[in-house]
């Protein structure tokens, strides 16, 4: 039997804060959860600068970095079906181009 969801997911099957720390290389300790009025609002709203962004080479899911702070970023993922997950990361720790090969930078 086989899932879409599977093929979105890549061949490691990772999603959401484990596919985030994945992707951009870093612990998942490093990684904050944030809930999605938070999140929605520290982006979105206040217009925060997008630093870059991932898209999936075989979905519509996408990873976009925020700067947040001088030192902070959120990153938003968004699912296939439009779902958002958003997650706070020091700046530093980083990395600003995907560590998967079914991901692309796209800016």
């Amino acid at each position: 039997m086989s899932s879409h969801e599977d093929r979105s997911q890549g061949a490691m099957g990772l999603r959401g804060r484990d596919l985030i720390a994945h992707l951009v290389d870093v612990d998942c300790g490093r990684l904050e959860s944030l809930s999605w009025p938070l999140g929605n609002r520290i982006t979105a709203e206040a217009e925060a600068d997008r630093l870059f962004r991932f898209a999936h080479q075989r979905s519509p899911r996408t990873v976009t970095a925020f700067e947040v702070t001088d030192y902070t970023c959120a990153l938003r993922l968004r699912t296939p079906v439009g779902r958002e997950k958003f997650y706070g990361i020091a700046t530093a720790d980083i990395a600003t181009r995907p560590a998967r090969d079914d991901w692309i930078r796209t800016d």
